[in-house]
C-alpha cells in the first residue's frame, strides 16, 4: 500500500531526553466504508494511517492521547492501522539518532484462520527497503514463505529475535509497484508490552549485509489478513535521541537531569521548578516498571539498580519527558 510522507514536529532533545507537548484532546474514530478504504493524517506530532483493502468488512481505528491508538477488524481481506514518525528521506537512521519504542498493548486477534502481526514497521529509500520488528503474531509469519532467507539472530530487550530477508518483485510500495527487499526481526518469545531498542535491530541488520537507506517511516503497526480481532495501546511512544543530545544538555540547561550517567547502581534525578510535583516511572530494557513515584520534589535518589539500560518517563499536566541512563 502507498503511504504519504509524514514527520513529527516540535521535538527538542536534551541529554538524551525527548520533550514534547502532551495536550489532552478527545479521541477520534475512523471506520472504512466501501467507498473510503483509507484514512491518513497527523495528530499530536504523530502520523497515523488506517487502511482496509477494498473496504471489505469492518475496519476501525481510534486515536487517543499522544501516540496511543486502538482498533478492530472483522471479515476483512487486509487490514492495517499504524501510528509513528515520518522523515524527509534525507538522513539515515544513525544520522537521525537512536530509535526506541515503549508500549503496552491489549492485542486480541480472535480468529482461528488468517493471520495478524503486532510490529514496529517502516521504510527506507535509496535503497528502498520495508522492515518489521515483530513482537507478536498469529498463525503465519513471512519467515514461513518460500524463498525467505534466515540471516541470523539478535538478543536484545530480554528476548531473541530471528532475522530474515525476503525479496518482493513488482509489489506495492511507498513509490508504487517496485522490487525491493523486506527485513524481519521476529521475536521467539512473543510479548505485548516492553521497550524496543529499534536501532539495535537496524545496526544488526546492517552488520549482516542488509543495507538500509534514508529514513521514511518508523511506526507501530497492527495488521490483519483474512481475520478478525481488536487491540488497544494503553501505553505507546515511538521516539529517538539525537546524536548531539549530550552536547545540547550543557548548552540548554535541561529541565530534567540524570547523573551520574553512566553510574554504578545509584542515580540522582533533578528537576527544574516547572516539573515539580510530577509523576515518574523508570522502566528496565524489558519494559518492566522498577520505580514509580508521584509528586516528585526537586531531587530524588534511586538505588539498587542492576546493570543495564533504563528509561525514565516523567509527566505532568502539560508535558511528557523521556530519557535513558546506563547502569554499569
Amino acid at each position: 500500500m502507498k503511504s504519504n510522507l509524514f514527520r513529527r514536529g516540535g521535538i527538542v532533545l536534551v541529554f538524551v531526553i525527548l520533550v514534547f507537548s502532551s495536550q489532552k484532546v478527545s479521541s477520534q474514530t475512523y471506520c472504512t466504508t466501501e467507498d473510503i478504504s483509507r484514512y491518513a493524517g497527523e495528530k499530536d506530532g504523530y502520523r497515523y494511517e488506517l487502511w482496509n483493502q477494498n473496504g471489505q468488512g469492518t475496519a476501525c481505528m481510534t486515536l487517543g492521547e499522544g501516540a496511543r491508538f486502538s482498533g478492530e477488524w472483522d471479515s476483512i481481506y487486509n487490514y492495517l492501522a499504524r501510528v509513528g514518525l515520518g522523515f524527509d528521506e534525507t538522513q539515515t537512521h544513525d544520522e537521525i539518532g537512536t530509535f526506541y519504542s515503549t508500549y503496552d498493548c491489549d492485542y486480541n486477534p480472535t480468529t482461528a484462520s488468517g493471520n495478524s502481526y503486532l510490529s514496529i514497521y517502516g521504510w527506507t529509500t535509496n535503497p528502498l527497503k520495508e522492515f518489521y520488528i515483530v513482537e507478536d503474531w498469529r498463525n503465519w509469519i513471512p519467515s514461513m514463505a518460500a524463498g525467505t532467507e534466515k540471516k541470523g539472530t539478535i538478543e536484545v530487550n530480554g528476548g531473541i529475535y530471528d532475522i530474515y530477508e525476503s525479496n518482493r518483485v513488482n509489489q506495492p510500495s511507498i513509490i508504487g509497484e517496485a522490487t525491493f527487499k523486506q527485513y524481519f526481526s521476529i521475536r521467539r518469545d512473543t510479548r505485548n508490552s516492553g521497550t524496543i531498542d529499534i536501532s539495535a535491530h537496524f545496526n544488526k541488520w546492517e552488520s549482516l549485509g542488509m543495507e538500509m537507506g534514508n529514513m521514511y517511516e518508523v511506526s507501530f503497526v497492527v495488521e490483519g489478513y483474512q481475520s478478525d480481532g481488536s487491540f488497544e495501546f494503553t501505553e505507546l511512544d515511538v521516539f529517538y535521541n539525537e546524536p548531539s543530545a549530550v552536547k545540547d544538555a550543557s548548552e540548554n540547561n535541561s529541565k530534567l537531569s540524570v547523573f551520574p550517567n553512566p553510574n554504578s547502581g545509584k542515580v540522582f534525578i533533578k528537576l527544574q521548578d516547572s516539573f515539580l510535583n510530577a509523576s515518574m516511572k523508570i522502566f528496565d530494557s524489558a519494559g518492566k516498571v522498577v520505580f514509580s513515584k508521584e509528586n516528585i520534589n526537586n531531587q530524588l535518589e534511586v538505588s539498587n539498580l542492576k546493570s543495564g539500560v533504563y528509561f525514565v518517563n516523567l509527566t505532568n499536566d502539560q508535558q511528557n519527558y523521556f530519557t535513558k541512563f546506563l547502569v554499569l
